[in-house]
């Protein structure tokens, strides 16, 4: 198996999105070479390539609620199936993605207040800044009828 991670800074209301490429099987790809007396020509077409990201706010306050964006992509050539992205407080049945086709979802975050947290851990305790968001995982069954499973990107968001 084989991963690949860009970073993109974007700025405004967005944060640094990672993507994350996983689950790419060498035995999948197929590749054609052309071999002549002075040049040779190779190409790469993967047959299972599927991207989960997040993004959200670059800032936000203690004791609101946040929107998460998230998106699967199918960079692939093949359709994969029984697409699921699931965290700790959501999954959503994303059904099948044909190659080059996106599914986009969203989900709220509570940011806790610092008295809301010592209330529960005790009076020295406060809210991470920045807050971590862990990335969700994504399940799908690709063309030969293997589950795979990935990871989107983790977030952090500052609190003003």
């Amino acid at each position: 198996m084989k991963s690949k991670i860009g970073i993109i800074a974007i700025v405004g209301l967005l944060m640094a999105v990672v993507f994350v490429s996983g689950c790419t099987n060498q035995n999948n790809n197929q590749t054609n070479t052309s071999n002549t007396t002075n040049t040779s020509n190779t190409s790469t077409v993967k047959a299972f390539d599927v991207k989960a990201t997040q993004t959200g706010p670059s800032t936000a306050k203690k004791g609101t609620s946040i929107t998460i964006n998230g998106s699967v992509t199918n960079h692939g050539s093949s359709a994969v199936a029984d697409v699921k992205a699931s965290g700790q407080d959501f999954i959503r049945n994303l059904g099948a993605l044909n190659p080059g086709q996106t599914q986009t979802f969203t989900y709220q975050v509570y940011i806790p207040t610092d008295k809301e947290v010592q209330a529960d851990f005790g009076d020295n305790a406060t809210v991470s800044n920045p807050l971590y968001i862990g990335g969700f995982a994504v399940t799908c069954t690709d063309s030969n009828g293997s589950i795979r499973t990935l990871n989107s990107n983790h977030l952090n968001i500052n609190l003003s």
